[in-house]
């Protein structure tokens, strides 16, 4: 079982990584899925994303999470029936599944370069660039993944992530930091999860 991380934080929320090796029919094995997900899976054109999602149900598997208990809400974000919180990410070869007690967002990204040509689009202005000490590509991936982390934990859609996101300025060893979202009326902050890894970098954003 091609499991490449795991981790429990707290006493509540636990993280698990899967990375994708496995044929789709290797992806398969041992899974129930009900007719909502075949449909699910039917809609995924590509061969990525197909078995993104098949790696995402063996980790609910293995996170003892039945088909039944994992659903989707009107805007399409996951939840359980159980009264947990979930989220999910997958991206490449790799996904990834958090449960807690408390409301929680993940994501991960691989380092990509062309994440610079875009970060004007969801840097906020209290956001620097690129603190002096820390690669470019690395910041900028983790500034997105934690903005994607709140985005998914918030469930608002349409929030703007360069206006209404922001994530507070940390150190390059930093494991946690504090994320922001920012409405009219409020300001809510959150508790961010920092996991960097040799070709991707990982956010968790709790309450």
């Amino acid at each position: 079982m091609p499991v490449c991380y795991r981790e429990i934080i707290g006493v509540d929320t636990e993280m698990v990584l899967w990375e994708i090796t496995e044929s789709e029919a290797d992806l398969n094995i041992g899974l129930t899925l009900s007719a909502q997900a075949l449909q699910r899976l039917s809609q995924r054109k590509s061969k990525v994303h197909r078995k993104g999602y098949l790696a995402i149900r063996q980790l609910l598997k293995l996170l003892e999470i039945s088909p039944e208990m994992h659903q989707y809400d009107s805007i399409g974000a996951p939840y359980l029936t159980d009264g947990r919180f979930i989220s999910i990410s997958h991206t490449k070869n790799l996904a990834a599944v958090v449960i807690s007690t408390n409301s929680v967002g993940i994501d991960l990204e691989h380092y990509k370069d062309k994440i610079k040509r875009i970060s004007s689009r969801f840097l906020h202005n209290s956001e620097i660039p690129t603190p002096f000490e820390m690669d470019e590509v690395i910041y900028l991936t983790q500034v997105w993944t934690a903005k994607e982390a709140l985005y998914k934990l918030y469930k608002k859609p349409g929030l703007i992530f360069r206006e209404q996101l922001c994530v507070k300025l940390f150190k390059k060893e930093s494991k946690s930091g504090i994320g922001l979202v920012i409405q009219e009326d409020k300001t809510t902050q959150f508790s961010l999860h920092f996991r960097r890894f040799d070709h991707y970098f990982l956010t968790l954003a709790t309450r």
